[in-house]
């Protein structure tokens, strides 16, 4: 593909059809970038349930998927109506089918633009075994571990070498699910038949694999973009050491952790350009890592889509990603470069999930009855909420992402706080409050954390 500049690739999509697979806050976010400066014409796919949902507003023309919660996961359907729409292009969002490695193949088989990598790039990142090899082979380290997909007996093999706790992990896995921890010996069988038949059921493959499980980490993912001709560029990292059961909860950059020097954040983004090379991929890419309390780095996995937090690189660039998405896919030079990408700000995001901390943060769905967004100076909100919503129980419990940008770390976090007290949800119970235990805690302001915190603090 010839190589074209970002004004060319304005002028292709200019009054064209750019359609977002997804719901909710993902809708949102990328529908906002199609119609802004691209000046396409957004449309969106919506089941029945997602007709009423605040993110329709932001569509041009809706393809209307019928009473099933699960059609955003029906590409068949999905590509067909796209078609007869005349769509020219498919952003995936995040969740759903963003990581089926089939879309870019079948999008590409109707003539339309995948908006992300091939088939063949994803498969080979976005499994976690082909990842390790390939990991392995480039020098960039990994988690201790299984080579490859094991049976029973071979994962009692590995534990054995590695030494307990360890993780049984889904070959097809993402976004911290399909993990079994286990502690000891006589766990292992039980576990193994679980977690298989729990990969099976949600990534439609049974297969998994050992790792060892590594105790006082930070979570640090780098950011890469990359275009079909060869520019590759990283951002500075990300920490997500926040969570719980494995599922990210508060994301930051850059990481306040006073491990995380110079050389150390030099070598992630290396690592993780040399992967996205040696795989021949584009689009945007985030290369995750475990870094342990010596500063020495693990690579666990690579996202082969737009992450929920790519809003907090946004702000400390002054960036759009999602932009930058659509014009490498439509065959534009990369436009970020060491002399001219710095680093402004500091940014942090919360996700605001509709969920009751005092109740083992079971999901919460229902009227929103009253809702007042935070704002001001510093202030980010990607959200699908709004007074009146009826907020639905057949999707996962996302509400909004609230981010905090300021020129240190001090400042983000005394905004993020101020914006928690500001923000009302009636109706429903929301995490706000758990949050604001968070930006209070003196470790985490200290930023001397690790994915224990929430675990040792509760």
């Amino acid at each position: 593909m010839a190589i074209k500049t970002f004004e060319e690739v304005l002028s292709e999509v200019e009054n064209k059809k750019i359609l977002v697979a997804n719901r909710g806050i993902s809708a949102r976010r990328v529908l906002r970038s199609i119609r802004e400066r691209l000046r396409a014409v957004p449309v969106l796919t919506v089941t029945d349930v997602d007709l009423t949902s605040p993110a329709v507003a932001g569509a041009h023309e809706l393809l209307l998927l019928g009473p099933n919660p699960r059609a955003y996961l029906d590409l068949d359907a999905i590509i067909k109506l796209a078609k007869a729409k005349d769509v020219v292009a498919i952003h995936p969002g995040w969740g759903f089918a963003s990581e089926d490695a089939t879309f870019p193949k079948r999008c590409a088989e109707a003539g339309i633009i995948f908006i992300g990598s091939t088939s063949e790039a994803m498969l080979k990142l976005g499994n976690k075994v082909e990842v390790r090899r390939l990991a392995m082979g480039l020098d960039i380290p990994v988690v201790p571990g299984s080579e490859g997909a094991v049976s029973i007996p071979e994962a009692r093999e590995t534990a054995k070498k590695i030494g307990f706790p360890i993780m049984l992990k889904a070959e097809g896995g993402g976004g911290g699910r399909g993990i079994y921890e286990i502690f000891e010996p006589s766990q292992l069988e039980a576990a193994f038949s679980k977690a298989s038949a729990m990969a099976q059921a949600s990534f439609g493959n049974p297969r998994l694999f050992v790792e060892k499980l590594l105790t006082s980490v930070r979570h640090i993912e780098i950011q890469v973009a990359a275009d079909m001709h060869g520019n590759v560029f990283a951002f500075d990292e990300r920490d997500c050491s926040v969570q719980r059961n494995h599922q990210k909860l508060v994301e930051i950059t850059p990481s306040p952790w006073p491990g995380m020097t110079p050389e150390l954040r030099e070598r992630l983004k290396e690592y993780s350009v040399r992967l996205v090379r040696a795989s021949g991929y584009h689009s945007l890419a985030t290369v995750e890592f475990l870094v342990d309390a010596g500063g020495n780095p693990y690579l666990i996995e690579v996202n082969t889509r737009l992450q929920v937090e790519h809003g907090i690189t946004e702000c400390r660039y002054g960036v759009d990603l999602v932009e930058e998405q659509i014009n490498i896919a439509f065959g534009g030079r990369l436009r970020f470069n060491k002399r001219d990408t710095k680093p402004l700000l500091q940014a942090m995001q919360v996700r605001i999930n509709c969920e009751d901390p005092r109740n083992d943060f079971a999901p919460n769905a229902g009227l929103i009855t009253r809702y007042i967004s935070p704002g001001g100076q510093g202030i980010r909100m990607d959200s699908c909420l709004s007074a009146g919503y009826e907020f639905p129980s057949q999707y996962d419990s996302a509400g909004a992402l609230l981010i905090s940008y300021g020129r240190d770390w001090d400042k983000v976090c005394a905004v993020m706080l101020r914006a928690l007290r500001e923000y009302t949800i009636g109706g429903l119970k929301t995490v706000i409050p758990f949050h604001r235990q968070i930006l209070r805690h003196p470790r985490f302001l200290a930023g001397d954390f690790d994915t224990n915190f929430i675990s040792q603090y509760p």
